[in-house]
């Protein structure tokens, strides 16, 4: 395995794709890089459900995810999860400790594609890793094989040098692309999105939100990265926008918290209503095309969404993905 278990890649690497397709539009005006960060959208889900085990990971469907190189999950053994695949976040343990960063997140737009060079460290407290000896999740990550550490527990939060740019205007192409890389997406948070698919210490895929705890931010390392599981919308924002969006939530759409590595917007758990998103709600994808705002404008456009239901994020890709340098390619 690459560096840990924790998040291994189920498929081959693939030729980089052109990130050049852009829908007709009006010319977008050129933005010097600037420091961002994404609104607010403090809802917390508690219960998670994971997929059975025999789920296929091979093609494109709801409730599932769409790997280059297919396999079939297994279901982990936790005492967190029912027999019917409810995973009770309340009852998997966190990671713990508290660990603050300094995080360098710059994007900048051309008329055709948006930049982001960053050091992939987040702006809010994560949980302490390496994570520690006598804690509630050292057992289930010190289980971890990681290649350079004695197990995955071991591994730490590390600068590195995120440079990715996508289409400004993504289009939705004709088949859905399979995820063969971990960075699914970037968060404007400052960490990124990792494909919903790890392989536990027998080597078997499995759901990482089932099977590893996490910090309280739905996040934690590999080979160094800090990234994000599930719908980990709780801690984006500001804790002033969080507050702002609870008193809200009901009657309005989440927010953006991020990009695909396709361009597409990566949006928190409510939709158009205000309420929280079901997979019969979103496609293959997990996402779905209505008005939302966009540069600054309403427009119609396809996005994908965070919710509760495996694969909680990004199962496949509407538009061309663009290759992430320092992403984890290859087998596990």
């Amino acid at each position: 395995m690459a560096a840990s278990a924790a998040c291994a890649l189920l498929g081959p690497a693939m030729a980089p794709a052109d990130s050049g397709a852009v829908a007709a539009a009006a010319p977008h005006p050129v933005r010097a890089a600037e420091d961002v960060r994404g609104e607010g959208d403090g809802t917390l889900i508690t219960r998670l459900h994971t997929p059975p085990t025999g789920t296929s990971i091979a093609s494109p469907a709801r409730d599932t995810l769409f790997a280059c190189k297919g396999g079939t999950l297994t279901r982990p053994d936790r005492p967190w999860i029912d027999a019917h695949g409810v995973i009770d976040v309340l009852k998997r343990p966190f990671v713990s400790g508290t660990m603050h960063w300094h995080k360098y997140l710059k994007v900048s737009t051309t008329a055709t594609e948006r930049r982001f060079k960053g050091n992939g460290l987040p702006d809010h407290a994560t949980g302490r890793f390496p994570v520690q000896k006598g804690t509630p999740a050292y057992k289930y990550y010190a289980e971890i094989p990681a290649h350079g550490y004695p197990n995955a527990a071991a591994i730490p939060i590390k600068p590195w040098n995120l440079d990715i740019t996508v289409p400004r205007d993504p289009a939705v192409q004709a088949q859905p692309t399979c995820i063969d890389q971990l960075t699914t997406g970037m968060a404007l948070a400052g960490g990124t999105f990792h494909l919903e698919v790890a392989t536990d210490a027998e080597d078997r895929p499995v759901d990482p939100n089932a099977a590893l705890p996490l910090d309280r931010c739905w996040g934690h390392p590999y080979d160094t990265q800090y990234h994000y599981h599930g719908p980990s919308q709780t801690c984006f924002g500001s804790k002033h926008s969080r507050r702002s969006a609870n008193t809200r939530a009901r009657s309005r759409h989440s927010p953006l918290v991020g990009y695909a590595i396709d361009g597409f917007g990566i949006f928190g758990p409510r939709g158009e209503d205000g309420e929280i998103v079901k997979n019969r709600d979103l496609d293959v994808c997990h996402g779905h095309t209505h008005a939302i705002m966009w540069d600054g404008k309403k427009v119609v456009m396809y996005h994908y969404h965070l919710n509760g239901e495996y694969p909680y994020s990004i199962g496949c890709f509407r538009g061309k993905p663009v290759t992430v340098s320092g992403s984890g390619h290859g087998g596990h």
